[in-house]
């Protein structure tokens, strides 16, 4: 008797499409086609998969950003030819598997000291947040957002350069200025009606060097976060709350 085949569940389609190559490359894979029509049929699965890709293309352009030094492949080779012994083809074999070992230790210590090649999306993210215990100390506490802005711009920090209309009749906790990286920050707290608190991080553009900003809604521990882009203005949008009741007051 013929088997049925296993009905594609979502939880499967996610192991598959984590495999999938952001440039498309894996289109046209038999193995990725049943997945690939589950996501376009499941607004869920879809929201997801667009999220992953969004992602998988900012580690890609920042791997894609970085230069190995010129002499690399003269090193490794000059390496392989100084150990590789071929009367013991086992030791051969370990001198490559050494060799690339070294190559991609390089690579990885270039990414963590080379200037400009951290994910700095990454790295401001855990530098704006590191204050949270579980709230950020606000210089100044007020419920009224037009008081904050007039605020942060006498502190030389850029404001948000527009909010959601659902968002603008909202009372405000407060705001604070930092410096991240010699680029002035603005933080404004909104109240959100569920009890909990809507966090905006502003800061320019440039902070980020050309990286790509990704848009969607993504889970980064116990937080939903958001970025999107305004009038040169990165805004980054932080909050505790159910993702529903955030994507409600933001698009």
């Amino acid at each position: 008797m013929k088997k049925r085949p296993a009905e594609m569940t979502n939880e499967c389609a996610k192991l598959l499409l984590s495999a999938y190559r952001s440039n498309g490359a894996d289109a046209q894979d038999p193995v990725f086609k049943e997945a690939l029509d589950q996501a376009r049929h499941d607004p869920v699965l879809a929201n997801w998969f667009r999220e992953q890709r969004e992602f998988d293309e900012i580690i890609s352009a920042n791997l894609c950003s970085i230069e190995p030094p010129a002499d690399l492949r003269e090193a490794i080779l000059a390496g392989l030819r100084t150990t590789a012994s071929p009367q013991y083809p086992p030791i051969r074999w370990m001198a490559i598997a050494a060799a690339l070992a070294l190559g991609l230790f390089v690579l990885w210590q270039m990414q963590l000291s080379g200037p400009g090649k951290k994910d700095r999306l990454t790295a401001f993210y855990s530098y704006a947040l590191a204050d949270f215990k579980p709230f950020p100390h606000l210089e100044l506490v007020s419920t009224n957002f037009q008081r904050t802005q007039e605020f942060i711009k006498a502190k030389g920090a850029p404001g948000a350069p527009t909010v959601p209309a659902a968002l603008a009749g909202l009372s405000t906790a407060g705001c604070k200025t930092f410096v991240w990286d010699r680029q002035p920050v603005s933080l404004t707290c909104f109240n959100l009606p569920g009890g909990q608190l809507l966090h905006l991080f502003v800061i320019d553009r440039k902070a980020f060097k050309g990286q790509l900003i990704p848009t969607g809604f993504r889970k980064i521990g116990d937080w939903n976060v958001k970025f999107s882009e305004s009038s040169g203005m990165v805004m980054m949008w932080v909050s505790h709350a159910q993702v529903e009741e955030t994507k409600q007051l933001l698009l």
